[in-house]
């Protein structure tokens, strides 16, 4: 939970939303976490805070701590689907399971246990209609049980303090791993050299980290010398290298939802992306740009354009940022967790 990915994000953003709604005493909230050695800064109102430190042991038998007591008056929401055996000992005493729908892993066929505890679910909560499709598509059995989606949200912009970066550069932001090559890193290297033979001053600046850096900064050296890497930055550098950016791009053909555009578009930037869950935040033409995956042409297309017409890119980002502003500040997201969850009014 304190991870920089998007499922460490959108998880706190849960907890944050149960703990407001719930209301805070010493045994109302309970965080348990598999990798977490500490509770982390960002979840810091938390009743009890429980951290396996990585030992799949250890976070298993914080199912079972309790004994044979009720747990009916319990709600045990789920944030990863590998870790839903784990709830099992807990509904079977008579808790409410909600089990939340988000990252790849629920895009593949469920093993017996995981099966087991989605059947006893009192609510599966997918972070899109995307999701919630191709979770249907990988498991069939489970026809046309309801699924309900609550889009994620994103935290208003935050102060940003440093001096404005120079010169003109898309921005892609993401983790950098080899399982996640779908995000798109290798097509924009490949194809910046395109982009600058039209727009000579065209960089590419790309935040991040994980297993697949080293690899890609070396492609990138290879290939144009317009493309800058800077690893993982603090809060205040992203949030001034969102405002500053012409463009966000990021063309991952296997996105369940997609954090980054919001941040991004929360700058008043526009962004461009593959069909997909990116359709679900961003409108092709009014606040963002849409292309159909591996299409190299028109994403090289939707580069230059956003880079040469600078009206065009102002009337998007602007539209962008009234969009996250009304349907998924603070207050939005609320409503919609309030609701899946059946907490009542906000």
């Amino acid at each position: 939970m304190g991870g920089a990915d998007g499922i460490s994000e959108m998880t706190r953003q849960w907890v944050r939303v149960i703990e407001s709604r719930v209301g805070y005493d010493a045994h109302s909230v309970e965080v348990w976490s598999l990798d977490d050695h500490t509770r982390p800064p960002a979840i810091d109102t938390a009743s009890i805070f429980k951290a396996a430190r990585g030992g799949r042991v250890r976070f298993a038998s914080f199912g079972v701590t309790d004994g044979a007591l009720s747990a009916a008056d319990t709600v045990v929401v789920v944030m990863h689907l590998q870790l839903l055996p784990v709830a099992l000992p807990l509904v079977w005493r008579g808790a409410r399971l909600v089990t939340v729908l988000m990252g790849i892993e629920a895009w593949t066929p469920l093993n017996h246990l995981q099966k087991a505890a989605i059947r006893r679910a009192w609510k599966v909560i997918a972070i899109s209609t995307h999701t919630a499709v191709r979770f249907r598509i990988a498991n069939p059995w489970i026809g046309e049980g309801p699924i309900a989606v609550c889009h994620p949200g994103v935290r208003a912009m935050p102060r940003v303090t440093v001096a404005p970066f120079e010169g003109r550069y898309a921005l892609i932001v993401g983790r950098m791993d080899a399982r996640e090559r779908y995000k798109g890193h290798d097509t924009l290297i490949e194809l910046w050299p395109a982009v600058r033979r039209t727009i000579a001053d065209a960089q590419l600046i790309v935040v991040g980290d994980g297993d697949d850096a080293a690899r890609l900064r070396q492609k990138a050296a290879d290939t144009c010398e317009a493309i800058t890497f800077l690893g993982r930055v603090d809060e205040p550098t992203l949030a001034a290298l969102y405002r500053d950016a012409t463009c966000f791009v990021m063309p991952s053909s296997d996105e369940g939802f997609g954090l980054v555009y919001l941040e991004a578009m929360r700058a008043s930037t526009p962004c461009i992306a593959v069909h997909g869950a990116a359709e679900e935040i961003i409108t092709d033409g009014h606040d963002g740009l849409i292309v159909n995956a591996g299409d190299h042409d028109a994403l090289l297309a939707a580069i230059v354009h956003l880079f040469a017409n600078k009206q065009a890119r102002m009337r998007m980002g602007a539209a962008a940022a009234r969009l996250v502003n009304s349907q998924f500040d603070a207050v939005a997201l609320r409503r919609r967790m309030c609701a899946a969850l059946e907490l009542g009014p906000v």
